[in-house]
């Protein structure tokens, strides 16, 4: 099995790296920290997720802007930014509807994105989502 790795712009001009990889239904995976396409796709850890959620869908998965391929701006990194770039690699693949997977730091960008756009979301799924991270957490505001 192989991924084919492609680019998009986002809002802002952010160059964000996506891939694809198997083929059915569209499956679309929000980004996890410190993602890397090529190094998550080689990864001892990841590789059988993989392989199994590319068996019998088409699996979109994109990194983050500042990790992996995708370009380093770290300018107006907010929860809404990644909620922008996320919409932008959705239509870059030109996926209309589709099953939601979030793990992790991905959670609050895949229910963020499905509470602003219910109609192209199918199904979300949830894995370790954490339910408030740092930015949104006021007592780690600084005053």
């Amino acid at each position: 099995m192989s991924q084919e790795i492609r680019f998009c712009s986002s809002f802002d001009g952010a160059r964000l790296a996506y891939a694809l990889s198997g083929h059915g239904a569209p499956l679309v995976m929000s980004a996890t920290w410190l993602s890397h396409l090529e190094h998550q796709w080689r990864s001892l850890a990841w590789r059988p997720w993989l392989e199994h959620f590319s068996g019998g869908c088409t699996l979109l998965r994109y990194d983050l802007r500042g990790t992996g391929l995708s370009d380093r701006s770290f300018l107006n990194v907010s929860l809404d930014t990644w909620v922008r770039d996320f919409a932008a690699v959705v239509d870059a693949a030109g996926f209309e509807r589709f099953p939601l997977l979030g793990v992790c730091q991905g959670g609050p960008i895949a229910v963020a994105y499905a509470a602003l756009h219910p109609a192209r979301v199918r199904r979300p799924v949830l894995y370790g989502p954490h339910a408030r991270g740092m930015l949104l957490r006021t007592e780690l505001q600084p005053e």
